[in-house]
């Protein structure tokens, strides 16, 4: 596992932080985006909340760990940053 704080994951989001224990954690990143692109259309979607450090269970790796949370505006779905799986987990909106 890389030892260094990593930036250029979750589309500039989030920062990922190692941790000697395994279990890596996420901060917001400083200079976070305002939108990012939709995984199937490419077109931007503006970010209504932005939520990290919440215990959770990633829909994808199924590992449990700190994540992000992210919302938008005037779509359905949210995003889940998963620290173990280091991915951008988009979940169906209703």
């Amino acid at each position: 596992m890389s030892a260094t704080v990593r930036t250029d994951l979750f589309n500039g989001l989030f920062a990922w932080h190692p941790s000697p224990d395994g279990q890596a954690r996420l901060s917001r990143h400083p200079d976070a985006p305002r939108s990012v692109p939709d995984p199937d259309t490419g077109r931007h979607l503006q970010i209504a909340t932005v939520d990290v450090g919440s215990m959770a269970i990633c829909p994808e790796c199924r590992s449990q760990g700190e994540g992000g949370f992210v919302s938008f505006e005037a779509d359905l779905r949210m995003v889940y940053a998963c620290p173990q799986c280091r991915r951008l987990v988009w979940m169906p909106g209703a």
